[in-house]
């Protein structure tokens, strides 16, 4: 089985879903059900549960960032020893749905990022086939 090679430079460049669907090493790893709460919350590496909890949301995580010029929807990089990285924004979204998304949050906004809605996460399985 041959192994696509993977452009290093590319995760830092993605622009879109097709930038995100030429990556077997991300797609996998997308986790929809991830908040920028759940990212966000103290962990102490010492203690099991908060080593559980950190495995459960590493991998790949959508969000919405207001602290940009406009608000965009972004995919953010979870890594194992609690370092975070945004790798993408997702040009494709209708406007609308980020804009009904923080007119009304599912859950609080947290340094100026908005958990993904239920409308944006259905979308994002529709066009990744996930």
């Amino acid at each position: 089985m041959d192994i696509p090679e993977i452009d290093d430079k590319s995760i830092f460049e993605m622009v879109g879903l097709e930038d995100i669907k030429k990556r077997p090493d991300i797609l996998p790893k997308v986790k929809l059900d991830v908040t920028p709460q759940m990212m966000m919350e103290p962990r102490f590496q010492s203690r099991p549960e908060d080593l559980e909890k950190l495995r459960d949301i590493t991998g790949y995580m959508f969000y919405i960032e207001t602290e940009s010029e406009a608000p965009a929807l972004m995919l953010l990089k979870i890594g194992r020893s609690d370092i975070t990285n945004t790798v993408g924004r997702i040009e494709e979204i209708p406007a609308e749905m980020i804009q009904k998304a923080i007119a009304q949050p599912v859950l609080p906004p947290i340094c100026g990022m908005y958990a993904i809605t239920e409308e944006i996460r259905d979308w994002l399985k529709k066009e990744l086939s996930l």
